[in-house]
């Protein structure tokens, strides 16, 4: 993988980069941790299964069940979706900037290269070079795992405050529009139209997929100014 290398990296302090690294591993095991409880969490406690794995199929799911069941409420959802979806993403990207020079190489730590594979940094990077920090937004609509966005913004050496922003604000419009889609879809279910919910659940996750798979051949076109 071909990394952009800024001309220097901002000396973080040692203390704040420490935690960002635990917070990183903690972003990365906790959902792992939680993957044998979502069965169980499904049925029993919807917002405690967003709080761990922050996912759009789970906020999805909140939503219908807030409408039909009265319960999650809409701000315990989102309260339980900030923690592990919003706030880790300066730790991600201060842990991108520091080691810029490494990532995707033999020189890695193992694990860093469990966190962010190689192959997902490469790819936020040549995003992130085609649509700039706005590709926040557009991620956090996509199926494109945030935190590898956030890594390779800061191995890009994009500005820190503009991609911190621009991806709060994609945060939030993709909570907005998932629960609002399963709450419309969990009336519809209340109402006995079972199989308007069940095609709108297909409809929206295939424009879910069309937007990433857009994302992704933006990613790999080539550069109209390469010559052959």
């Amino acid at each position: 993988m071909s990394n952009p290398t800024p001309p220097s990296v901002p000396d973080t302090p040692g203390t704040l980069f420490r935690v960002a690294v635990v917070v990183a591993v903690l972003r990365y095991a906790i959902p792992l941790a939680a993957v044998p409880a979502i069965p169980w969490l499904l049925t029993r406690n919807i917002a405690l299964l967003v709080l761990l794995r922050p996912q759009k199929e789970f906020l999805l799911l909140g939503g219908g069940q807030s409408r039909y069941l009265g319960e999650p409420d809409i701000w315990l959802l989102l309260a339980a979706y900030i923690p592990l979806s919003v706030l880790p993403i300066a730790a991600f990207y201060l842990v991108g900037q520091r080691y810029q020079h490494v990532i995707g190489t033999d020189d890695a730590p193992r694990w860093l290269t469990r966190i962010l594979p190689p192959q997902q940094i490469d790819l936020g990077v040549r995003i992130m070079a085609r649509k700039g920090p706005l590709i926040a937004i557009l991620g956090r609509l996509a199926a494109l795992p945030p935190t590898m966005l956030a890594a390779a913004a800061g191995l890009a050496a994009t500005p820190m405050r503009r991609f911190l922003l621009a991806d709060a604000f994609g945060a939030f419009v993709a909570f907005a529009l998932v629960v609002s889609v399963g709450w419309a879809l969990g009336r519809a279910y209340a109402d006995g139209a079972m199989w308007l919910t069940f095609a709108g659940v297909a409809l929206f996750v295939a424009m879910l997929t069309a937007l990433t798979s857009w994302l992704r051949a933006e990613a790999n076109r080539p550069d109209p100014t390469t010559t052959t």
